[in-house]
């Protein structure tokens, strides 16, 4: 099956389509596909500029500061984010991406984070420059026709928005700022300067990382499954906008009621008054709320295995009151995060049984879910082709 495009038989009119057929959720071989056509050909999050990596001299260091590491992991590609040293004084030293993987036996280049001004490799020391070059080599004299300078790190392509970092390892692939759109521009309500990380909380659940993904695109479900939420929004206007790759969305917070007293967890007043949820194909979803901002990573462990990366960034994170907040804001995720945990892995189930394949959507709230699903269609089905197409206008 691996050397063949998948049909997804998606109807392009929401109105005439079907939904998924319930293989797609549970085939190996379809996350094997899907690892090689998606994930290592789109923008995907693997930290931000504030990522810690130790202290020097007692002072902590981030990833922002020169000679300094962490490593991630994309769909089983080990990764290396480096940033070198400045060329000149009063410049920044430059962010990079590597796979952290050894060209000598596939050892780890590097292991979690921290300060170096080379990279030495944990198996047998091969050792690189912060930019890719290989300078040694230990006890290899005698091997013939070997070039280093053809052997340093392999490059991935880095990208950053506001803080966060992406990587693609397509260098064919449009920029990040297509994949963006005009988030940046739907996202400006919000004070982006000075934002911190303030906690992390992943969660493991037994789901297809397409049904989790699914759920998070509709709000046709909150009224049955999300009473706490359903008390914030205004679902009568709940909508979705779709875009090239992204989704947005639109959850207006509902007016005060003197009922609501003591109930309601965002109070409308000034600055930003939409909780605006953004979704980028195909695993990273952006919540921007009136006082924080939290980050969700679909991960997909196996067929039937899905860890989703919460983190959450707020503004003064140090301070009691703030602290009070954070607490009351995860709180109130998790909450919704379990609702969304049981009802993701009774579709797990369900989606195994004889009785069922394929559905259909709600015109009015799940056209974000057939959005990601022609996005789906296009990278398993037509990739080769479009990018064939390309390569020759160039």
């Amino acid at each position: 099956m691996s050397g063949k495009p998948l049909h997804l038989d998606v109807n392009q009119q929401i109105e005439c389509a079907h939904t998924l057929a319930s293989r797609f959720y549970t085939d190996p071989e379809i996350l094997e596909i899907e690892k090689n056509k998606i994930f290592r050909r789109t923008w995907q999050l693997v930290g931000t500029l504030d990522h810690a990596c130790g202290e020097v001299n007692g002072v902590k260091r981030t990833i922002s500061d020169p000679e300094t590491y962490f490593t991630a992991d994309v769909a089983g590609e080990p990764l290396l984010i480096v940033r070198d040293k400045p060329a000149a004084a009063g410049k920044e030293g430059t962010l990079r991406a590597f796979s952290n993987v050894c060209r000598h036996r596939a050892g780890p280049i590097a292991l979690g984070s921290g300060c170096k001004n080379v990279m030495r490799c944990q198996y047998h020391g091969w050792t690189y420059t912060l930019d890719g070059r290989l300078i040694g080599t230990p006890d290899v004299e005698g091997v013939e026709f070997f070039d280093r300078s053809t052997m340093g790190m392999v490059p991935v392509r880095l990208e950053t928005w506001e803080k966060l970092i992406f990587v693609n390892f397509d260098f064919d692939a449009p920029p990040l700022s297509e994949y963006l759109g005009q988030i940046p521009t739907q996202a400006r309500g919000f004070q982006f300067e000075g934002l911190q990380f303030a906690e992390r909380r992943d969660y493991v659940i037994d789901c297809n990382w397409k049904v989790y993904v699914d759920n998070y695109l509709e709000g046709y479900h909150i009224p049955i499954a999300h009473p706490g939420l359903m008390r914030e929004i205004d679902y009568a206007q709940y909508r979705t906008d779709t875009f090239r790759y992204y989704s947005q969305q639109f959850a207006p917070i509902r007016a005060m009621k003197a009922e609501d007293a003591g109930e309601r967890f965002y109070a409308p007043g000034t600055g930003l008054q939409q909780a605006l949820y953004f979704w980028i194909f195909p695993n990273l979803m952006l919540n921007i709320y009136p006082d924080n901002i939290s980050t969700n990573v679909i991960v997909p462990l196996s067929t039937e295995k899905t860890l989703t990366i919460f983190e959450w960034f707020f503004h003064d994170v140090d301070q009691p009151k703030t602290r009070e907040r954070i607490d009351k804001a995860i709180a109130f995720s998790d909450e919704v995060q379990q609702e969304d945990i049981t009802l993701c892995e009774n579709v797990q189930r369900g989606l195994r049984s004889s009785t069922y394949d394929r559905g259909r959507y709600s015109v009015k709230r799940e056209n974000g879910v057939h959005h990601f699903h022609m996005l789906l269609s296009e990278f398993l089905e037509h990739a080769e082709t479009i990018r064939a197409s390309q390569n020759q206008k160039l």
